[in-house]
């Protein structure tokens, strides 16, 4: 199997650190900012504020795979001497930014019809004035897509960290302030149009600085440069579009048949579950210009054997993972909201095994990404997107509100098998070693997951959020005992990963410079 290079494996690490370190700030704003918004709105607010910003992230998937188009283009013209490279950034900026603007004016025209469909009732009046707010916050960060794409694809991962998390942390002091001194859905939405506007000053100030040599032009744009650009961002943009019915689509219907509330607990459990996504999110985002580079380097055979062996990180992560959600499900949202929401726990419960196999395929993603390939990805995407939505209605009918992320899971589940079966057939590669790589992680968390469940009712547990926690402490210790006792039996975990990693951690930091015209 591929390994990464002293310098790959430093620069990975730096990067992941960094980005952790962001994230981490924006895990622990929301952590702290939903239990004070549920304490100080009305269900029915906080339920219509976590659909409003739902809508700002579906206008936001809108942008044409731009994003990524423009890491890849970036992590493979560092010294900006293509001509391509400046267009797509051009078209990364004027894009996002045209979608956002219709999507107000869409906004105004079609506002009362929307808000009796999602059941606003009473808060229709100030939603619909913090939804405007919060499309002029998503504008103001289109502007900033070109200089983000720049600082990922030049690897700037701890500058980029820096100023999303520091921003992060200001919207939700500023949020915080707000609930707590009575503000509503107008004020809240202020709060994330100021941290916007902050975060997009700092982020173009700094990518021109650090990387000078990579500005947006559209100067010598010809038709076959858009095309290039949209043919990679296209089927982009459809894995993300499809991906959104699975993500968003949820506390619409639900908001839709079963009221705000219901909405909001069963958001409140998706926020939880996309926590536990951060970690593996952030590696697969700062190892995609890393994978760009590597590949051209030394070519597909490094790259065939990357995608496993970060398969294999991704799968023993996301699965364990997956087994302790499930089994703290009910302790651990006493723990964050200071109460029982048998809605927030059931989403947990039913969406980490799903999205735990989804993560294990990021590793074949990658590589399918960095082969310029991104439509290998629509075809599983539209098979998940277009189960769920066969599935939504029938199961709702049969299940009630816990059927509408059950549809969910199962697309999910059905899709990634899809897209992987269908990534090694397409490229000649065999499944079997695939196939092995899941399997040990998989039966780990399996095994891991029924012991906890089962033990779960004789293990400590009590009133109030130190009782959850220590709920929380002990299913989780059972979990992972018997998931890494397993990983160890079935040789999952090896000698080798422990000697990496601890190599990885002894490794000085580089230092940040900037990246001049002269640097390949």
């Amino acid at each position: 199997m591929a390994s990464l290079a002293p310098s790959g494996g430093r620069t990975v690490a730096r990067n992941v650190s960094g980005l952790v370190a962001a994230r981490g700030a924006v895990a622990v704003a929301g952590l702290i900012t939903l239990p004070v918004l549920y304490q100080h709105l009305t269900a029915s607010e906080l339920g219509a504020w976590i659909l409003l910003s739902g809508l700002t992230t579906v206008v936001g998937i809108a942008d044409l795979g731009l994003g990524s188009a423009t890491v890849r283009a970036v992590a493979g013209d560092l010294a900006g001497q293509r001509r391509q490279t400046r267009i797509v950034l051009a078209l990364a900026l004027i894009w996002p930014m045209a979608v956002t603007a219709v999507s107000m004016l869409a906004l105004l025209l079609a506002w009362s019809p929307l808000a009796s469909l999602l059941n606003l009732e009473d808060a229709a009046a100030p939603a619909r004035s913090a939804a405007l707010l919060l499309l002029a916050g998503l504008l103001v960060d289109g502007i900033s897509l070109p200089w983000r794409g720049i600082l990922e694809g030049s690897q700037r991962y701890p500058v980029l960290a820096a100023v999303n998390g520091g921003t992060a942390l200001l919207g939700a002091a500023l949020t915080i302030a707000a609930a707590l001194s009575g503000g509503g859905l107008v004020e809240l939405a202020w709060c994330s149009l100021a941290a916007s506007a902050l975060r997009t000053v700092l982020l173009v100030g700094i990518a021109r600085v650090l990387v000078p040599a990579l500005s947006p032009s559209l100067a010598g744009a010809r038709r076959e440069h858009i095309r290039a650009a949209t043919h990679y961002g296209l089927p982009v943009q459809v894995t993300t579009a499809t991906g959104a019915v699975n993500l968003e689509l949820d506390r619409y219907v639900l908001a839709g048949f079963f009221g705000t509330a219901v909405a909001g607990g069963f958001e409140l459990g998706g926020r939880l579950v996309n926590m536990f996504r951060l970690l593996p999110a952030l590696a697969l985002l700062t190892l995609f210009p890393m994978a760009v580079t590597q590949t051209e380097r030394r070519g597909p055979e490094w790259l065939r054997n990357f995608s496993l062996q970060i398969t294999r990180y991704l799968t023993m992560f996301a699965a364990t993972g997956a087994a302790a959600l499930v089994v703290c499900a009910e302790p651990l949202v006493r723990a964050w909201l200071g109460g029982p929401n048998p809605w927030a726990a059931a989403n947990v419960a039913i969406l980490a095994p799903a999205y735990a196999f989804n993560l294990a395929a990021g590793g074949t993603a990658i590589a399918t990404r960095v082969d310029g390939r991104p439509d290998r990805e629509t075809s599983y995407a539209l098979l998940s997107a277009g189960l769920n939505l066969a599935l939504t209605w029938p199961l709702l009918r049969l299940l009630g509100p816990q059927g509408v992320p059950i549809a969910t899971a199962v697309g999910i589940l059905a899709g990634t098998c899809q897209f992987l079966v269908h990534y090694h057939r397409s490229t000649g590669q065999p499944l079997a070693p695939m196939a092995r790589v899941l399997a040990g992680p998989l039966a780990a968390a399996g095994v891991a997951a029924a012991v906890g469940w089962w033990l779960a009712p004789e293990l400590p547990d009590g009133i109030g959020r130190s009782g959850a926690l220590l709920a929380v402490a002990c299913r989780g210790s059972v979990v992972l005992l018997v998931a890494v006792a397993v990983l160890l039996a079935v040789g999952s975990i090896t000698a080798e990963d422990r000697e990496r990693l601890t190599h990885l951690l002894r490794r000085p930091v580089p230092r940040i410079a900037p990246v001049s015209r002269g640097e390949a």
